[in-house]
Order: C-alpha cells, then sequence, then structure tokens
C-alpha cells in the first residue's frame, strides 16, 4: 500500500521547487491531508490493480499524484477511468453527492454514465452531458486536447447544483475526472448578467421617454442645485445644458419671462416648493399643461414632475412639446361638436331635435332625483290645421309654415332650447327668465296667433306645466299636463273668426 504522507511529501517537494507558497499553503491544509488520506484507504481497501496484473508502484504513485493535483484543484468528487477495460473508480467527500447512489467503481463506466444521468442531473442538462461523456467523443477531444470542460447542473438533494466536470488525459487509455461545486460563483454570474441587462433594459426604457421631452431637470431638493438637460437625438444620450443653485427662484423668474399671462399663475403656484413637494407625496406626479413663448409664438407645452423612489433627496421634472398634440385635439373637439350638434339638430328648421330632447329629459329626471332642480315647465307647441295646408298648397308650403313656428317659439322663448319632436309638434323645458315670464310670453304668443289667423297665416297652439315635486317624479308626469292644456288651447284657437 502507498503511504499518502509520502505523496504528500513528494507534492510540497515540487511546489518548492516552483516557490508557488499559494500551493505549499493548500497541500499543508487539515482539509486537503484528510482528502488525501480519505482517497488513498479508498484505492487501497478496493485492492485496485490499474494496469491489469502487473501494474507497477511507479505507476501507482503516477496516479495517486494525478489525484492528489485534483483534490489540490478542489474537486470534490474524482474518477480514475481506463478506457480499454471500462474499470473506473471514484471517491467523493460531498455527502450531498454519496446520496445519488452514484456506484464507486464498475467495469463499464460509460454504460453505467447513461445509467445515472436520468436520475442525478438536471433535464435540461441530460442530453449536453449524455453526448459529452462517450468514449467515441473523449477519444475524440484527447487526440488534440489534454482535458475536457463541461459545465452543468447536478441534483444534490434534489436541487439543481451548478457544477464543473474536468476529465484529464493521463495516459493513451486512462483519465481522471474531476467534478467542482461552482453554484455560487455561477449564479452570481447569471444574477450578474441578469442585472446588467436589466440595468441596460432599464436605461433604454428611460432613453425612449426621454424622446418625449425637450427639457429635464434633476433638481436636489435639500440644496435646490439642479441641472439642466436636452436630450441630443442624434447621438441617443442626455446633454447637460446648464446648472444651477436656486432652482425654484429661477423657475419663478422664467415663468414671468417665458410664459403666457394668463398660465403665469397656476405654474406659480404648482412651482412653489412647498406646494411641488407636497403634491409628490405618496408616489403621486404632478402634470400641468400651460403655454409658453417659442419665437414669439405661444405653444403648448406639458410638465411633469415625479418624486425618484430609492432618492429621496431628488426630484426629477421633464416638460414636452405638445403644440402639435393639442392642436389635433382642438380639432378633434371641433368636428366632435359639429358632429354632435348635427346629430341633434332638425333638418329642417335648425332647431333640436327629438333625440336631444330625450338627453335632456333624461338629465331633468336625474335632478329631480337628486333635488337640486326646484322648479321648470315643460312647454308643447303644435301647429293648427298643418295636415290641411300639405293637403291644399304641398309640402313646400307646409314646410314653410313649420319653420315660420319655430322662429316664433324661439324668439318668444328667448332662453331656451326649442326641440321638434314631431312633424308639427314642439317641446320647450323652461328654466330661469323663461320659467318666470312664461304666462307673458304665452300670452304674447296667442296675439300673434289673432293676428296670424286673420292674415291666414301659421297658427301655434300652446300648453304649458310647472314641475310640481309632491306629484312628479318625471318629466313625462309634466308633459301630459302640459299635452292636454295644449290640445285644450288647440280646440280655442279653431273657434276664433
Amino acid at each position: 500500500m502507498l503511504d499518502s504522507a509520502l505523496l504528500l511529501e513528494d507534492l510540497i517537494k515540487k511546489a518548492n521547487s516552483k516557490s508557488d507558497k499559494k500551493l505549499i499553503d493548500k497541500l499543508s491544509s487539515e482539509s486537503f491531508i484528510k482528502s488525501l488520506n480519505e482517497v488513498t484507504e479508498v484505492f487501497s481497501d478496493l485492492g485496485f490493480s490499474f494496469h491489469d496484473n502487473d501494474f507497477s508502484s511507479d505507476r501507482q504513485k503516477q496516479i495517486y499524484l494525478q489525484v492528489a493535483k485534483a483534490l489540490v484543484n478542489n474537486y470534490f468528487t474524482l474518477y480514475y477511468v481506463n478506457f480499454n477495460t471500462g474499470l473506473y473508480i471514484g471517491y467523493s467527500s460531498n455527502n450531498d453527492y454519496k446520496t445519488l447512489k452514484i456506484e464507486e467503481k464498475g467495469h463499464d463506466f460509460f454504460s453505467d454514465v447513461v445509467k445515472n444521468i436520468p436520475t442525478s442531473i438536471y433535464l435540461e442538462d441530460q442530453n449536453k452531458v449524455m453526448n459529452t461523456l462517450t468514449k467515441d467523443n473523449l477519444t475524440k477531444v484527447f487526440k488534440t486536447e489534454k482535458n475536457l470542460n463541461i459545465s452543468y447542473r447536478l441534483l444534490l438533494n434534489k436541487i439543481p447544483t451548478y457544477v464543473t466536470l474536468t476529465a484529464m488525459r493521463i495516459s493513451s487509455n486512462e483519465m481522471i475526472i474531476g467534478i467542482s461545486n461552482i453554484d455560487e460563483i455561477t449564479k452570481r454570474e447569471i444574477e450578474y448578467k441578469s442585472t446588467i441587462k436589466e440595468n441596460l433594459t432599464y436605461s433604454n426604457i428611460a432613453l425612449a421617454l426621454c424622446r418625449n421631452y425637450f427639457i429635464i431637470y434633476y433638481v436636489n431638493i435639500d440644496t435646490d442645485e439642479y441641472i439642466h438637460y436636452t436630450l441630443d437625438t442624434s447621438e441617443q444620450k442626455l446633454i447637460k445644458i446648464a446648472e444651477g443653485t436656486k432652482f425654484f427662484d429661477d423657475s419663478k423668474v422664467n415663468a414671468k419671462k417665458f410664459l403666457v399671462p394668463e398660465d403665469q399663475e397656476k405654474f406659480l403656484y404648482a412651482i412653489d416648493k412647498k406646494n411641488l413637494l407636497n403634491e409628490l407625496k405618496n408616489g403621486n406626479s404632478l402634470n400641468l399643461v400651460y403655454q409658453q413663448y417659442f419665437e414669439d409664438v405661444p405653444t403648448y407645452v406639458s410638465l411633469k414632475a415625479i418624486r425618484l423612489t430609492n432618492d429621496d433627496s431628488h426630484i426629477v421634472l421633464a416638460v414636452s412639446n405638445i403644440n402639435d398634440q393639442k392642436k389635433k385635439e382642438s380639432e378633434f373637439n371641433q368636428k366632435y361638436e359639429q358632429e354632435k350638434l348635427l346629430a341633434r339638430t332638425d333638418g329642417l328648421t335648425g332647431c333640436y331635435n327629438k333625440n336631444y330632447y330625450i338627453e335632456v329629459e333624461n338629465e331633468i329626471n336625474d335632478k329631480i332625483k337628486d333635488g337640486s332642480l326646484k322648479e321648470f315647465s315643460v312647454v308643447l307647441c303644435d301647429i293648427n290645421d298643418l295636415k290641411s295646408i300639405n293637403d291644399t298648397y304641398g309640402h313646400i308650403v307646409g314646410d314653410n309654415c313649420i319653420i315660420e313656428a319655430k322662429n316664433i317659439i324661439s324668439s318668444s322663448f328667448k332662453n331656451s332650447k326649442v326641440f321638434r319632436v314631431g312633424g308639427d309638434e314642439f317641446t320647450l323645458i323652461i328654466t330661469g327668465d323663461d320659467f318666470k315670464n312664461r304666462e307673458n310670453i304665452i300670452s304674447s304668443i296667442n296675439d300673434i296667433n289673432i293676428k296670424n289667423k286673420k292674415e291666414k297665416k301659421v297658427v301655434i297652439a300652446v300648453g304649458y306645466a310647472d314641475y310640481n315635486p309632491n306629484i312628479d317624479n318625471d318629466v313625462l308626469s309634466v308633459f301630459r299636463r302640459a299635452d292636454k292644456r295644449m290640445y285644450e288651447n288647440k280646440k280655442l284657437l279653431k273657434l276664433l273668426s
């Protein structure tokens, strides 16, 4: 049996000859000596013959030295493998590895590798290890290289653990395999790469967001010092324009120079230090739209102020040009209002139509429910004998009568919306001055009716009813009473000579 102490002495002599203090310290450590003793004991107890039956002690010493050197390199598991016979012997100082129940010796290394891979190696790495640790692949590699390295994940205690396997050729038909634990350093590298990628992503996002702003201020709220940046679109980076020591004072001065007069007050209030910091509490942001002069032209801009998440001492204020956006919004709103008005307008008379009346009726009903509307009247108007006019003189004359009736109604109720809700029917919901003067207004329409009756012009029957909160739950209830009175007035008008 070889003495591990003699092996150790031989290793230290070689280390001394190279003046390798780090290696000498390693060889002298208790953990290394313990591992070397264990390896020597395992190889000796197994009575392993490395080279058939005529293996010399010098050859054994050479192999033991290779094993010892592997231990120096922190391999926690070692294998000696004979390519010709398939014989192998292993040693592991790692208790977790021993739980994998991988054979420590055997007669067919490559078959046993295939057998052990499914239970000992992480699923995603199994094919890589299986394709690498074949006899053909190792033979091919060792023709040009002394070592082969592969990293993968062992299932130590069923937990994927990063390891590196190094196969070291020691003769034409022999190798030693060492497995070292690189889990901690690999995970640190993965985390580092992830952090770099994440930071790069954040940087790209931040740069993309910056493209929307032409002015950016980075402000120290403890000292009021600030840096003024702008974006260089060609270089895709922020450029420092200026620095200052009194951000809030400077902002007030600049507001009076560059902002349109009507927006200065709201800007000065928002940018006041106390008001601004109060607005930015609890992760809130400030958004302010105002106009400032660019080459003497008032231009809409948007100011956004945020407090940094992990920095209590700084805030960022960014200004974007939204003039084109506001112009588009204005054009859209104008077009929308035009289309909405068109949808609400009666094509013949130009007054409002029944669709809009229904909208207003629903709004009034909501006010009745919440008690916010105390008084109003519903007024109904109907043209007398329109059917006879259409039959006698044609629909063009009839349409002119409808237009004339609308003009009389709208000029009488000057402060109320007129709705054409039927062919010759008009409805109003009156409040304010028209409500107060409703009887006088209706009396004036009756005077017009008397005159028009004589001149064979349009005659309008009118009926109205006042909202009574004690009996009316909605507009329809008032409408019904007004409708009844309108028909009573219609009958009276037919009696006029």
